[in-house]
């Protein structure tokens, strides 16, 4: 063992002593790490540049750390014991930090609650002060263990036009499922939140609950919907259970890749009753694979949280339409014209007329505007073989748009603009929206602006055609043209906010699912929430 040596301090005596010592009888470099090496005075450790704090030497604090550690443990949903943990603090205290120390549950847990309290008072007092609308999405959830809960999800894009979604409420629902209390539940969350004046829309699945907590919301005086007020039916997205069309299709994706592996097995085990796959059978997946991708392709488009997206329904609807009608035609079999037949008949229960907010967002796209829109429900119920009114669904669409400027007008005043024209970015549909109107007349959009000071920024914007690239982002485009059409602009940051399905909320189901296993079983609905 060595004799400890002695070391004597002196004025302006650098770190150079310390250096060599920690070298030579530690094995550590001048910056604390072993095996480093060279010469130079040791340099304090900072935050990195892409964090808070940047460029700053990094102090350890306990506080923070526990804060920051709470934070963690609730994004990467793990148990609060996980602070507790002898190989955390091992890791710590020998690769990260000297001073770590394990922190209690209950620690973690009292710092968490004051952490969401905080942020859930910080939503409200934002929500209390927000100028624009917000969308919500609704739905319940029965957990693993039977716990019932409601979520609600708000929707909006903020100042710097970014799309926001949080989780307002996921609270347990001891009472029975019914629209009454569904309602009830909303409403209250929305009491809490200072939403019940600035509610644009609210989004439910198809389930019959839902459905009559709807007509419940309605009627209740204390909620104002903007959508209800212009004659809008509530927005129905189609999540039947039993149909189950996209995951058809992932099923067949996989199963035609592995077509002559699975052939081969199959009439193998059935040689004796002569019950084999053939050619043909395949023949028909392949038919019903290509059918259902364009479903699959909309499902995920549908399923965009932090993209706008009820702009995009009416055009990803029409090319479902049309691969349903051009397979009807290419293949006359009696068991496809079958198939696609029971599809079409499942489709128009649903989608014979689109909610007017579909069309307004439509609307609302520089590359449609009201003669895009008109052309493509024309393409659409042609395709469909239905007798529909287009020219009078529009023009509702455009009143009811107009009466919304109105609205808002009274609190924006609008400026003039001029632009270029062009779209390119829709695909097969391109023709279809700069097809001319069949009476000759052009579009309707080229009608004069109105005299009232609410309507002349729609009327101008619906005169001119601007150009979109095939990268073109709505929300980008709006918020550079925000300046040019304020009371459009306000209009289309809160229409585009609103979701086009209730994914959302399933989002949230699902990670409640993770958060309350069987090891998690005992944590309360007010932990459940947080987490």
């Amino acid at each position: 063992m060595k004799k400890p040596k002695s070391y004597k301090w002196q004025k302006n005596d650098g770190t150079g002593t310390m250096s060599r010592h920690l070298r030579s009888e530690h094995g550590l470099g001048p910056e604390g790490e072993e095996g480093s090496s060279g010469g130079g005075q040791a340099q304090l450790h900072g935050y990195a540049s892409d964090m808070p704090g940047a460029g700053m030497p990094f102090v350890y604090n306990r506080d923070r750390m526990i804060s920051e550690l709470g934070r963690f443990i609730i994004a990467d949903e793990l148990p609060y014991s996980f602070g507790e943990s002898v190989n955390y603090e091992y890791f710590n205290r020998v690769a990260l930090q000297p001073q770590y120390r394990r922190v209690p549950r209950n620690t973690l847990k009292r710092r968490t609650q004051q952490s969401y309290y905080a942020y859930r008072g910080y939503l409200m007092e934002m929500f209390r002060t927000y100028d624009g609308r917000v969308s919500l999405t609704s739905d319940t959830w029965t957990s693993t263990y039977g716990e019932p809960f409601v979520c609600v999800i708000a929707h909006w894009i903020d100042n710097d036009w970014l799309l926001q979604k949080r989780i307002i409420c996921f609270e347990a629902m001891e009472e029975a499922h019914n629209g009454f209390n569904i309602k009830s539940r909303i409403v209250s969350c929305c009491k809490n939140f200072h939403l019940v004046d600035k509610i644009f829309s609210i989004s439910l699945d198809n389930a019959t609950a839902n459905t009559s907590a709807m007509q419940f919301l309605k009627e209740d005086p204390s909620i104002k919907l903007v959508l209800d007020e212009y004659g809008l039916r509530k927005k129905v997205i189609a999540l039947d259970t039993p149909t189950r069309w996209n995951s058809t299709y992932k099923l067949l994706h996989d199963a035609i890749a592995y077509r002559d592996v699975l052939t081969d097995m199959y009439n193998e085990s059935r040689a004796t009753d002569g019950q084999f796959i053939t050619n043909d059978h395949w023949s028909l997946a392949k038919i019903v694979h290509d059918v259902l991708e364009t479903f699959d392709n909309a499902t995920h488009i549908f399923s965009y949280v932090y993209e706008p997206n009820i702009h995009t329904v009416i055009l990803e609807c029409i090319k479902i339409i049309c691969t349903i009608k051009q397979t009807s035609l290419a293949n006359p079999g009696v068991a496809v014209k079958r198939l696609l037949d029971n599809m079409k008949v499942k489709w128009c229960a649903y989608f014979t007329e689109f909610p007017p907010i579909y069309a307004i967002a439509a609307i609302l796209d520089p590359g449609v505007k009201l003669e895009g829109l008109t052309n493509l429900l024309t393409f659409y119920y042609q395709q469909l073989d239905v007798q529909f009114d287009v020219p009078y669904y529009v023009n509702n669409c455009k009143r009811i748009l107009e009466r919304l400027c109105e609205e808002y007008g009274a609190v924006i005043q609008p400026q003039p603009v001029g632009s270029s024209m062009g779209a390119s970015r829709f695909g097969i549909l391109g023709p279809v929206l700069k097809k001319s109107r069949p009476d000759g007349s052009g579009s309707s959009s080229s009608s004069s602006s109105s005299s009232s000071s609410s309507n002349i920024g729609v009327g101008e914007y619906l005169t001119y055609q601007f150009e979109t690239e095939e990268n073109f982002h709505i929300i980008e485009w709006w918020k550079n043209h925000s300046s040019k059409f304020p009371v459009l602009a306000r209009i289309a940051k809160d229409i585009l906010a609103i979701p086009a399905s209730t994914i959302a909320s399933e989002s949230a189901f699902s990670a409640g699912r993770r958060v309350l296993d069987e090891k998690r079983s005992r944590l309360s609905s007010e932990s459940i929430e947080m987490c």
